[in-house]
């Protein structure tokens, strides 16, 4: 919503650019062309006939310069010096000619929201009169806070009231070098109050001619200042250094200077010493808000995140309102520890941050990833949206497009998270990690897919991520983690061979990788099932043995790991009934037990893992056949019992999502042990949730024809040959 202009204020400010308010041009001659040079510094405005005000920083330093009326083309060759206050950062010079002087008024009564507006000349040619909002009063020298930012070029220019009096000297938000997190340079728009502008007037004394005024100590401290602030433009930060630690020489006192140094030391990544010099501004004056922004910014980059809280939390009871001691609190907070009560904290930081100011791009960038942590991916989205509808070209090191397409994949907008991909990758083709990312949307997309009985389209997809993976490989050969979703999405497809090489890939640059591990081991347990379908014996008991081998590593990496115990539980029940199917009765029965004692492991690690009772439940199942068929009837009545006490603990935990399988195991124990009626009422369950099953029906006919329920029977099995004609030769 657009700020309501004050027409009046509006109309008085633009008359004060024709008449009184004066951009401040610097002189001088190259040496080398010999061409008569200007630099536009700043701006100022007449508080007399012939006198003008500016800042100090705006003119120190300067060889020559004039005051300009740019409004009639009128300049005004400088005379001389007749006061100046370096505390206050104000200098009135005496001018040769005379402009209109503006009206003071009282800087004490401008309260919290009152309209205001500066007139300067912020691109340096054309003066510009935009209306402002007060916003508080900085406690360590009463300075009027600004709620806009204002360009360095309003520096030394005229602030007005709705009455069109003079109640500040403008201070643009790049007067300074102070620095926050991430290096930013802090908006710190301000007003020196014209009670102090106009002490200084009523105190003038005899003119000094500009060059003495310039050889001064604490002007030539400011001449340093100056010159350190161009050479960090040009990128000479420690040419910057040599001249702030001259200024601080020069003037030993001066708070500012030190903040000031501070900020760039923790630009050149030296926070030890930025806390010094922070250290040295509180103790010059307690109440210098920006000291403690950059103290908490260098306590930030050493992980120091109590301390930069603390700081944060002092310079907020200093000024409520400073947007970036809530940025940086926020940053600490989630820093701090991963807990999301803390996180949130964060998040509301930032909230306040964005509305004390909305147009904060980077705010949103640095909230959005909040958000992603916390699950809100949708709210992350809508920060990254108003991050690049403030800037549509971000800096690409801040990755916009490529954390927007995370959110959107997380989010489970694969398609929208492809498009932000491919922006990534249109602007730096050489970018491994937007490939990579792209690869697994893509991935994504395709499960979504295969989730919907699009098959077609999930294999298309599938191939799709194989090739981005490929290509992120090509750009970075060692990229580990781009093995191990192209291992994935080979899988999918149903190329375990291949999925093998990846995850052998994975594991040959991490030998630590106990997921790795894993996934191959998952890999080779298909492959022998595949192979024991197609009758390859050998090749099955092989893929068998080196899933075994895969999840005792992973195993080995993480003793913990419950999931692993379990699918090697699983691959040892697998090659048991290899040896089972060639006959090898008492090799299938160790591996059995084997197989028992794994998912004893897993249920020890996790009790309330349904699968590895369902797991051990059927093996026990398993071994009390083969004990019917030793004629070990009791033995085996134990072992069935103990099959439907696993299945019935199976069945409780998953009671919310049903399982075909353990309703399974029950029904075929209880049969075992002649419990007809039951097993039929679990064969019923199963088949109700797995109704393709061809074995459920196979038998459930089984139990109907012990119960001499002939015609139920037959039906039953007649179903099952329907579904799978050599279903016979598959039941135990």
């Amino acid at each position: 919503m657009e700020e309501k202009r004050d027409e009046k204020l509006q109309q008085i400010a633009e008359n004060a650019l024709t008449n009184s308010v004066v951009r401040v041009v610097w002189q001088k001659t190259d040496e080398e062309s010999g061409k008569h040079l200007i630099w536009i510094r700043g701006s100022g405005f007449f508080v007399g006939p012939n006198l003008v005000v500016t800042n100090i920083h705006c003119v120190a330093g300067a060889p020559s310069f004039f005051a300009e009326l740019v409004g009639t083309n009128t300049e005004f060759p400088v005379e001389g010096v007749v006061a100046f206050d370096t505390e206050n950062d104000l200098v009135i010079f005496k001018v040769a000619g005379e402009g209109t002087p503006l009206p003071f008024g009282d800087s004490d009564t401008v309260q919290i929201g009152d309209i205001l507006c500066a007139v300067g000349y912020p691109g340096g040619e054309k003066g510009v009169a935009t209306q402002i909002t007060m916003r508080g009063i900085r406690s360590s020298d009463k300075r009027i806070q600004i709620k806009e930012d204002l360009a360095s070029g309003y520096s030394g220019g005229a602030v007005l009231n709705s009455m069109g009096e003079v109640i500040g000297v403008a201070v643009g938000a790049a007067s300074s070098i102070l620095t926050f997190s991430g290096g930013t340079t802090l908006s710190i728009s301000h007003a020196i109050p014209v009670n102090a502008l106009q002490f200084l007037l009523a105190n003038a004394e005899e003119m000094m001619p500009l060059d003495e005024w310039q050889k001064l100590p604490h002007i030539q401290g400011f001449t340093q200042v100056v010159q350190a602030q161009m050479n960090m433009r040009q990128g000479k930060n420690l040419d910057a250094l040599k001249c702030l630690d001259a200024a601080i020489e020069l003037n030993p006192n001066a708070v500012e200077i030190y903040a000031n140094r501070a900020g760039l030391k923790i630009l050149m990544g030296e926070a030890e010493d930025a806390i010094i010099d922070c250290d040295s501004a509180i103790k010059l004056n307690a109440n210098f808000v920006e000291a403690y922004i950059n103290r908490a910014s260098a306590n930030l980059s050493l992980d120091q995140y109590n301390e930069a809280i603390a700081d944060c939390d002092a310079a907020l009871k200093l000024n409520p309102d400073f947007v970036q001691a809530y940025v940086i609190r926020a940053t600490a907070k989630f820093a701090a520890k991963f807990d999301s009560e803390q996180h949130k904290e964060a998040l509301a930081d930032y909230d306040i941050a964005l509305k004390l100011n909305p147009n904060a791009a980077e705010i949103y960038f640095t909230r959005a990833h909040v958000r992603a942590v916390l699950e809100d991916y949708a709210g992350a989205i809508e920060d990254y949206d108003k991050m690049i509808s403030l800037n549509p070209k971000p800096n690409p090191l801040l990755n916009v497009y490529g954390h927007r397409g995370d959110a959107k994949r997380f989010n489970r907008d694969y398609e929208g998270a492809i498009e932000d991909y491919n922006k990534v990758i249109q602007s730096n083709p050489q970018d491994d990690e937007a490939y990579n990312s792209r690869g697994r949307a893509k991935y994504d997309l395709g499960k979504s897919k295969a989730d919907k009985g699009d098959k077609k389209s999930a294999r298309k997809y599938y191939q799709e991520s194989i090739k981005d993976y490929t290509e992120a490989i090509t750009l970075d050969p060692e990229y580990t983690r781009c093995y191990f979703n192209r291992g994935l999405a080979k899988r999918q497809l149903g190329d375990y061979e291949g999925a093998i090489e990846d995850y052998g890939k994975v594991i040959e640059l991490d030998s630590k990788d106990n997921f790795a591990y894993f996934q191959r081991a998952y890999a080779k347990q298909r492959l022998g099932i595949s192979n024991a379908d197609d009758g390859d014996v050998a090749g099955a008991d092989g893929y068998f043995q080196g899933a075994i081998d895969d999840y005792t590593e992973t195993i080995k990496l993480d003793p913990e790991d419950a999931i692993s115990y379990y699918n090697r539980g699983f691959a040892k029940y697998n090659l048991g009934k290899s040896k089972a199917d060639q006959g090898n009765i008492a090799d299938a029965r160790e591996y059995y037990k084997a197989s028992i004692g794994d998912q004893t492991e897993a249920i020890k690690i996790n009790p309330e893992y349904a699968s590895a009772y369902n797991g051990r439940g059927w093996e026990k199942y398993i071994l009390g056949q083969l004990e019917v068929e030793d004629g070990n009837k009791e033995e085996a009545k134990i072992l069935f019992q103990a099959a439907v006490t696993d299945s019935d603990e199976a069945i409780r935990i998953n009671s919310d999502k049903p399982s075909a399988s353990a309703y399974h195991t029950r029904a075929a124990a209880k049969a075992a042990l002649g419990n007809y009626g039951d097993a039929i009422e679990d064969f019923d369950e199963a088949i109700r949730i797995k109704p393709s099953d061809a074995l459920y029906y196979y038998e459930r006919g089984q139990a109907k024809q012990a119960l001499s329920k002939h015609k139920e029977a037959k039906a039953d099995i007649a179903k099952a040959m329907e579904l799978d004609p050599d279903v016979e030769n598959k039941s135990f």
